[in-house]
C-alpha cells in the first residue's frame, strides 16, 4: 500500500467480530492479569487489604463515639436547664464551665457557652462574661455564634467600651441572617456611635435600617425619628 492510500474506513462493530479475543474474552484476560499480580504479591494484597478494614473500622467507630458525645451532651445540658429552672444559677455556672469544656466542638458546648455568658451578664458579672465569650469566640456562622456576638457586644456595652461596642455590633449585622437580628445589631451599633458623640454616623445606620424595611412598615417612623433626634445634635 502506497503512503497516499487511505487506509479503508471499518466498521468497528466488525473488527470485534474478527477480533479473536472477545469482549468477555477480554474480562477473562484482566482477570487472570489481576490473580496472577496478587498471587505475586500476596504480602502487599493482604496488607492493603488490612489498612482497608482498619480505616472503615475506624471510621464506624468514630462516628458511633461522635453520635454518643451528642447524646450525652443534649441529656447533660438538658440537666443543667433543670438547675437553673430552680434558680441554682451558681452551680448552674459551675456546670456549664465543665460541660463547655467536656463537650467542646459539639453544638451543645456552643449553646452553653450562650447560656453560661447570659448568666453572667444578668448577674452583672460583666469582665468574666467578656472574658467566656471573647475565649469562645464562636463564628457567625451559627445561630449560636450570633447570639454569643450579641451577648459579647451587650457587655462591652455595659463596660461603656462604646467603641468595641460598636465594633461587635457591626460584625454581628453583617454576619447575622435573620432581618430582625441585622435591625438590633445596627440599632445598638447607632447607640454605641451617639454614646460616643458620632451622630452622623449614628443617622446613617439609622437610615441603613429604614432602606432595609418595606414601604408601608409602622417601624419606620421610629427610626425616622430617631434620625431627627440625633441630627438635632449636629446643629
Amino acid at each position: 500500500m502506497s503512503k497516499n492510500t487511505k487506509r479503508p474506513i471499518v466498521d468497528p462493530q466488525y473488527e470485534e467480530l474478527v477480533d479473536p479475543l472477545s469482549r468477555e474474552d477480554k474480562f477473562l484476560v484482566s482477570v487472570l492479569d489481576l490473580t496472577g499480580w496478587i498471587q505475586k504479591n500476596r504480602d502487599m494484597a493482604i496488607i492493603g487489604l488490612v489498612f482497608c478494614v482498619l480505616g472503615v473500622s475506624a471510621l464506624l467507630y468514630y462516628k458511633s463515639a461522635k453520635e454518643e458525645q451528642v447524646e450525652q451532651a443534649t441529656v447533660r445540658l438538658e440537666a443543667i436547664h433543670q438547675t437553673i429552672s430552680i434558680s441554682a444559677l451558681e452551680d448552674a455556672k459551675s456546670q456549664l464551665s465543665t460541660f463547655i469544656g467536656r463537650f467542646e466542638g459539639t453544638k451543645q458546648a456552643d449553646e452553653g457557652v450562650v447560656l453560661l455568658g447570659r448568666l453572667h451578664l444578668e448577674a452583672e458579672d460583666f469582665l468574666v462574661a467578656i472574658s467566656v465569650l471573647e475565649s469562645a469566640d464562636l463564628p457567625l456562622s451559627s445561630s449560636s455564634g450570633v447570639q454569643a456576638n450579641s451577648l459579647l457586644a451587650r457587655a462591652f456595652e455595659s463596660q461603656g467600651r462604646w467603641a468595641d461596642a460598636e465594633v461587635q455590633y457591626l460584625r454581628v449585622a453583617a454576619g447575622a441572617n435573620l432581618d430582625f437580628e441585622v435591625r438590633e445589631s445596627l440599632e445598638a451599633a447607632a447607640r454605641s456611635r451617639t454614646r460616643q458623640m458620632d451622630f452622623a454616623g449614628a443617622a446613617s445606620l439609622y437610615q441603613q435600617i429604614i432602606d432595609g424595611l418595606e414601604d408601608q412598615d409602622p417601624k419606620k417612623g421610629f427610626y425616622v425619628a430617631r434620625i431627627a433626634e440625633v441630627s438635632q445634635s449636629l446643629d
